[in-house]
């Protein structure tokens, strides 16, 4: 089985500028243009977007995990954002979010979607993990705090 680091690239991870919960997932997916995961981004963030106006992708704790299943994505991947003032998400637990993981699959890859997002959440669960990624100094030492979890 593929580790979560797999998923993902330290290009695929950053430090964002966003001011509230949609931009900050526009901003992220746009890590993704021009990369093999996905061969049309506004379908992406318009597939985001509408998802998030559903039910927001704040689970509490200072974390988000916004995620879409669609056509245009060839490759199932995640990107990170970090948010140093932190984000409204209308978060469960209404605290800002500082970390943002981004999941992005095809239509016809149910399984392996719902096994990634269980294990990047049985990750970020350690309060002391999420922390060190929320506090990391660059996205190569984020990649290194997931790959000490696998």
């Amino acid at each position: 089985m593929p580790s979560v680091t797999d998923y993902t690239d330290s290009k695929y991870i950053k430090k964002l500028d966003a001011g509230d919960k949609f931009q900050a997932i526009e901003e992220l997916a746009r890590v993704f243009e021009g990369s093999r995961f996905c061969s049309d981004i506004d379908s992406l963030i318009n597939a985001l977007k509408e998802r998030e106006e559903i039910m927001s992708t704040g689970i509490g704790l200072g974390i988000a995990i916004p995620h879409a299943k669609i056509n245009s994505v060839k490759e199932m991947a995640f990107a990170v954002g970090i948010s140093d003032s932190g984000i409204d998400f209308d978060s469960m637990d209404g605290h800002p979010v500082k970390l943002i993981i981004l999941v992005i699959a095809g239509e016809k890859q149910h399984k392996d979607y719902l096994r990634l997002l269980s294990n990047i959440m049985a990750i970020l669960k350690k309060e002391p993990v999420k922390e060190k990624i929320i506090g990391a100094g660059s996205a190569e030492e984020i990649v290194e705090i997931f790959n000490s979890q696998i």
